[in-house]
């Protein structure tokens, strides 16, 4: 995996590099501001960006990755800060991020985020060959816009489709009420009305291929 770190302290950025390399990864750039996180994302395509959210320049972190989020959908972004106030979580949930953690660092913390990283990526870059394996014996094929278990197809309505296609489309990322509804309906509905048609899809499937992450949203679920 190819990670860029963004951090504007000399000795964090270091340390994080560090960090990184001894999980297996490589460092393609450690960048301070902003801005210049973009542009290096835009030409290297990282599959992991280590954010942190107070920057040199006048864009933060979290207006860097809403940035980069629009063109690469599927990069992985864990938010790095000095600060843990509510409406820094929510602005950093917002721009997509998988985790977030709060300076000084915990190198076990970071390590152990890094190996879940590593497996959904691994589970994601199966794409290239059109399959994404899910949980529960469940696939997906992007091709053909199917999804299987056992080599045999398994029939949704084309609403329940949809979202499994979403979903796995977005395999790194969290999705929350509002990006799924405005995807399947071009308008915000009801979680209701969002929860009963994944519970339709559960029923006919598993209760682990969509998962629930609490107040956040959903994501794909992966099989080993």
């Amino acid at each position: 995996m190819n990670v860029l770190i963004v951090e504007d302290e000399v000795i964090a950025a270091n340390y994080l590099k560090q960090i990184v390399l001894q999980a297996g990864f490589n460092v393609i750039d450690i960048v301070s501001e902003g801005s210049r996180a973009v542009q290096i994302a835009e030409l290297e395509r990282p599959d992991l960006i280590l954010m942190d959210i107070m920057l040199a320049d006048s864009m933060s972190g979290v207006d860097a990755a809403i940035n980069i989020r629009i063109s690469n959908k599927n990069v992985v972004i864990i938010f790095l800060t000095a600060y843990a106030e509510e409406s820094m979580v929510d602005a950093a949930i917002e721009a997509g991020a998988l985790c977030y953690f709060v300076k000084p660092y915990n190198k076990d913390e970071i390590l152990a985020n890094l190996k879940i990283v590593h497996a959904k990526y691994h589970n994601c870059t199966k794409k290239e060959a059109g399959v994404l394996h899910l949980a529960d014996g469940y696939s997906y094929n992007q091709k053909e816009h199917r999804l299987y278990r056992a080599n045999r197809e398994v029939f949704l309505s084309k609403q329940e489709l949809q979202i499994v296609e979403y979903l796995c489309t977005n395999c790194n990322a969290i999705l929350d009420d509002e990006r799924i509804s405005l995807y399947l309906w071009g308008r915000v509905v009801s979680s209701q009305t969002l929860r009963s048609l994944i519970h339709r899809i559960r029923d006919k499937t598993s209760k682990n291929l969509i998962v629930n992450i609490n107040r956040v949203g959903y994501k794909i679920g992966f099989g080993d």
